[in-house]
C-alpha cells in the first residue's frame, strides 16, 4: 500500500483541524488507491479519542517521533526526549518508506514571531521528506517576518535557502510573505494563493464521523454575535491587556443589545475564554460554550449569527465562508489581506493602533451594516471560488 501524508496539523486548533479535514477528503477522493495519513502533533492518547470519533487515519508526529524517524544521532535524541510508542515509531517509518506525497499545512510557522525550534523543525521536516524521496507540497500559509536574532538567524536562513528549493510547490497566503520567500525559493516553485480552507468544499459530516449521532449542533438565537478570542493577544498587545480588549468588545456588544456567545477556536484559548466569561457570570446575554466545537460544527454555527468578533485566523475564514461578517482584531498582514479579499478591511483593527473608542465605533458600524456586509461577502467569496484553481494546480504534476 502507498501513502499520502499530511503534516503541520492537529486536533487542538480548529484551523489546523479544518485544513486537515479539507485535505484528507480531497486527497483520498483524488487517489482512492492510496491511504491518506495525517501526521498530527497530538499524543497517542489524544488520537485514540479522535480515532473513535472520526474516520481519519492518524499517527502521532511529535518532535520526538520526528527525530526518531530521522535515524542516527537524531534517533537517539528522539528517544531521549520520549517517543510516543515503539508501535507508533514503527508505523511512522512504514508510511515514510512507502509515501508518494507529503502535503504540509502548517498555517504559520516559518517566521521570527516563533522560536528557533519551531522554525528549525519545520525546515527539518521538509528535509526528512527529501531523505525519504517523498515529494512535498507546501499548501498556502503565512511566512515572515524573518527578523531573527543574529546568532541563529544566519543558520536558519542559510538552511532555508537550501531546503526550500526541494518542494514541488510552495504557496504563500499573503503578498508580503510571497515577496519574502522569493529569496529562498525557486521562481518555479513559489506561488500565491488564498487559504485552502477558504477555497475548500463544504465538509459533509458523513464523510468524517463514524457515528452521526456524535455530530454536535448548536441553535443560535436571533441577534447573536460570536466572540472568538485568541490568547496570543496577551503577547502581541503591547499597550493594553489582551483580556481588556475583549472585555471592551463584549461590553460594546451588550450595549448594542446583542446576545454574545464566547467560543474557543483553539484549546490554548480555554483559560483566556473562561476568564472573559467569568467577568459576565451574572449577565444572561453572555453564553460561554465551554466545550470543544469541531471545525464542521463551527462552520455551521457561524452561519447562524449576525457577525463575529474574532482574532483566530480560521475563525474569520469560517465566518467569511459562511457569508458572516467579522470585526477582526489582529496583528499581522494575514488579517488585512484576508479581509481585503471580501471588501471587509474597514472592520479590521490592528493591535499596533488599538484604541477602545475605535473598536466601539467599528462594532457599532457592524451592528448597523451586517446585513449589507453579508451580501458583499457572499458576492466577493463567490468570485474568489470562481477564480481559484488551487486544488487542481497544486497536484497537476502528480499522476
Amino acid at each position: 500500500m502507498r501513502y499520502i501524508l499530511i503534516t503541520g496539523i492537529n486536533f487542538n486548533n480548529k484551523g489546523a483541524e479544518a485544513m486537515m479535514f479539507h485535505l484528507y477528503y480531497y486527497l483520498q477522493k483524488k487517489w482512492p488507491d492510496k491511504k491518506v495519513v495525517a501526521l498530527c502533533k497530538n499524543s497517542e492518547q489524544q488520537l485514540k479519542k479522535y480515532r473513535e470519533q472520526y474516520k481519519l487515519r492518524t499517527l502521532s508526529f511529535y518532535p520526538a517521533d520526528f527525530f526518531d524517524a530521522q535515524g542516527g544521532l537524531y534517533s537517539l535524541a528522539g528517544r531521549a526526549r520520549g517517543i510516543q510508542s515503539q508501535r507508533n515509531s514503527a508505523n511512522l517509518r512504514k508510511v515514510l518508506c512507502n509515501a508518494d506525497l507529503c502535503v504540509d499545512a502548517s498555517g504559520f510557522v516559518f517566521s521570527s514571531k516563533f522560536g528557533f525550534l519551531d522554525n528549525y523543525i519545520w525546515l527539518k521536516k521538509i528535509e526528512l521528506m527529501k531523505k525519504f524521496k517523498i515529494p512535498v507540497i507546501v499548501m498556502p500559509q503565512s511566512f515572515g517576518p524573518f527578523d531573527y536574532p543574529k546568532w541563529f538567524g544566519w543558520v536558519l536562513l542559510r538552511k532555508a535557502k537550501r531546503i526550500l528549493q526541494y518542494p514541488k510547490k510552495i504557496y504563500a497566503r499573503e503578498q508580503s510573505g510571497f515577496n519574502l520567500m522569493k529569496k529562498y525559493c525557486l521562481a518555479e516553485n513559489l506561488f500565491l494563493s488564498s487559504d485552502l480552507v477558504l477555497l475548500g468544499e463544504a465538509l459533509n459530516p458523513k464523510q468524517f464521523y463514524r457515528n452521526l449521532s456524535l455530530v454536535k449542533t448548536y441553535k443560535m438565537e436571533a441577534g447573536s454575535v460570536a466572540v472568538i478570542p485568541n490568547q496570543k493577544l496577551k503577547v502581541h498587545a503591547s499597550n493594553v491587556s489582551g483580556g481588556n480588549i475583549y472585555l471592551s468588545a463584549v461590553c460594546a456588544l451588550l450595549r448594542e443589545g446583542k446576545r454574545v456567545y464566547i467560543i474557543r477556536h483553539c484549546d490554548s484559548d480555554r483559560e483566556f475564554c473562561a476568564a472573559l466569561a467569568d467577568k459576565f457570570e451574572m449577565e444572561d446575554n453572555v453564553v460561554y460554550i465551554d466545550e470543544e466545537v469541531d471545525c464542521i460544527a463551527f462552520a455551521r454555527l457561524v452561519g447562524q449569527i449576525d457577525f463575529a468578533v474574532a482574532s483566530r485566523y480560521h475563525g474569520v475564514v469560517h465566518s467569511y465562508k459562511a457569508g458572516t461578517p467579522c470585526v477582526v482584531i489582529g496583528w499581522a498582514d494575514k488579517y488585512q489581506e484576508l479581509a481585503r479579499k471580501v471588501a471587509q478591511e474597514k472592520y479590521v483593527i490592528d493591535l499596533s493602533g488599538y484604541d477602545e473608542h475605535v473598536l466601539d465605533g467599528i462594532i457599532h458600524e457592524m451592528c448597523k451594516n451586517f446585513q449589507k456586509e453579508r451580501q458583499i461577502i457572499t458576492q466577493k467569496y463567490n468570485k474568489i471560488i470562481e477564480n481559484s484553481n488551487l486544488y487542481e494546480t497544486a497536484f497537476d504534476w502528480m499522476r
